[in-house]
């Protein structure tokens, strides 16, 4: 169960929180398409209306979903990160906290895979229903770079183009079928060590020109937002 230690939280947003909690546990156990907003309203013990007047459709419950995982995200990286940890440890936290917030969902997340990647589907990653969890989850990126081994200049648009790399990671995760997703372990361990090489190289006076073109780069794949 979802469980955000909040004092005396309103009782329509306890309700909000349980029927949350109902549906991902059948999300969990039936899957995303074979369960329905009546199957998840008799979960929660609620009328069907009830369940409506909180939640509008089986997307709107997966977009609360995508909140409450980067709250978490959030929560689990501030306590495992120390204040002091260098680039690496910082990106290496960041993924495997993630990791471990998602392994028993891999598979609701596998089935709405085909939404992931499309701007025009409502559960996209890209599209503008998700674009304020987007930039949560981005900005996350962005603070991890702000290192005195990364050049000022390419902190911003770096953490952007860091984010568009863990997501390479995250879909290789939900379909790893190795034991305890020990491949995607491998692959964070190989992502890590490259960055963190590949990184403070360039803050040398000779990378200027390979900081110029990254800018474009960066640019180009993950553009800043604009205000």
């Amino acid at each position: 169960m979802f469980k955000i230690n909040t004092p005396r939280r309103p009782k329509g947003e306890l309700t909000r929180q349980h029927i949350l909690d109902a549906a991902v546990k059948l999300f969990r156990r039936r899957g995303f398409e074979k369960t329905t907003m009546r199957d998840i309203a008799e979960a929660s013990e609620l009328s069907l209306g009830a369940a409506y007047h909180y939640f509008s459709s089986k997307e709107a419950l997966v977009q609360a979903y995508y909140e409450w995982i980067q709250g978490e995200h959030e929560r689990l990286e501030r306590a495992a990160a120390a204040p002091d940890s260098d680039l690496k440890t910082k990106l290496r936290t960041l993924l495997e906290t993630k990791l471990e917030l998602l392994r028993r969902d891999r598979k609701v997340l596998a089935a709405l895979f085909g939404s992931l990647g499309d701007p025009s589907q409502p559960l996209s990653l890209f599209g503008k229903e998700t674009a304020a969890v987007r930039e949560r989850s981005v900005d996350q990126f962005v603070a991890m770079v702000d290192d005195p081994s990364v050049p000022e200049e390419i902190r911003a648009p770096l953490g952007r183009a860091l984010w568009l790399g863990h997501l390479g990671v995250f879909l290789f995760f939900i379909h790893d079928a190795s034991a305890n997703q020990s491949k995607t372990h491998e692959l964070v361990d190989k992502f890590v060590d490259l960055v963190a090489m590949g990184v403070p190289l360039l803050a040398h006076p000779l990378a200027a020109p390979i900081r110029c073109q990254l800018l474009g780069l960066f640019e180009e794949i993950a553009p800043a937002r604009r205000p």
